[in-house]
Parts: structure tokens; C-alpha cells; sequence
């Protein structure tokens, strides 16, 4: 038996400022066209809305790079960390690309989202100097784990 779970949510991804949440780990090179190679890691906090007195509910914790030659495409890989007290230390485990507007996969879940599977659907809702503020809505699948149904 499968649970479903649908959250909308937001990101808030600080590049620059007083409180950054990512910091740069690997430079990419400065002859490639858009800083190729470039690597991030990240501890974006998730909120449950988009304004300055949105609550924290977990945090994106991971690492991104720039992986398109070409054009501007960030590979990531990351894990939703819930702090809010229902899904307190669950974790969705996620990839994809940023910055488009698309959909990252989740890969699998921790908690009350063990071996989930689904998708999050992101899209930029707001950029300035100092960074970017996703919207989210998680849409997924997850086994429920009861443990007074686990035999020894």
C-alpha cells in the first residue's frame, strides 16, 4: 500500500549577502563560456511561503554544478531535510537541473517517506542580487513503515 503526498512549498537559494546558504567549492573555468565546472554546495531552506515572515519546514541540502557548455544548465543533487514536527527527520532525496523551470526527480525517502518516488515540480518566482526563491509542489509516492508490523 502506497501513501500519496502533495506539498507546495518554497526554496529560498541565497548566493550573496549576510547569510548565504551555498557556498562555492570548485571555480570553473574562467575560459569556458558560463564558468563550466562549477561547483556548489548548498543548504537552501525550504519554507512554507514565499514572503520574509514564511516558517522554515526543512532545508535543501546538496551540491549543484554547471554542467552545460553551451548554455547555462546547473546539474543537482539534494536532500530535503523536514524539521517541521510531522515529518521531523524525513528526508526526499532529489536531482535534476536548475535554473529552468522544470521538474527534479525523487529518487527515494527516508522517515515517513521511505522509497518514495515522484517528482517536484519547481519554478523561479522571484531573482535579485542576492539570489532566487523557488516554488515547489512535491508530488509523490511512499511506503508507509509501520513498525509494530516488522518481524524479527
Amino acid at each position: 500500500m502506497h501513501n500519496e503526498l502533495y506539498m507546495h512549498l518554497y526554496i529560498n537559494q541565497t548566493i550573496s549577502g549576510p547569510n548565504p546558504n551555498q557556498l562555492v567549492v570548485v571555480n570553473g573555468s574562467q575560459q569556458a563560456p558560463l564558468f563550466f565546472g562549477l561547483t556548489a554546495i548548498s543548504d537552501w531552506t525550504i519554507l512554507d511561503g514565499p514572503g520574509p515572515n514564511a516558517s522554515v519546514v526543512g532545508r535543501a541540502q546538496g551540491m549543484h554544478f554547471q554542467s552545460g557548455h553551451i548554455r547555462e544548465k546547473w546539474y543537482t543533487s539534494m536532500n530535503f531535510l523536514f524539521e517541521d514536527t510531522r515529518f521531523n527527520g524525513s528526508m526526499l532525496q532529489v536531482m535534476g537541473t536548475t535554473p529552468q523551470d522544470d521538474q527534479w526527480a525523487i529518487l527515494g525517502g527516508t522517515g515517513e517517506f521511505v522509497a518514495a518516488e515522484g517528482i517536484v515540480e519547481h519554478k523561479i518566482v522571484q531573482v535579485d542580487c542576492t539570489g532566487r526563491i523557488y516554488e515547489i509542489k512535491i508530488h509523490a509516492f511512499y511506503i508507509p513503515m509501520n513498525s509494530s508490523a516488522v518481524s524479527s
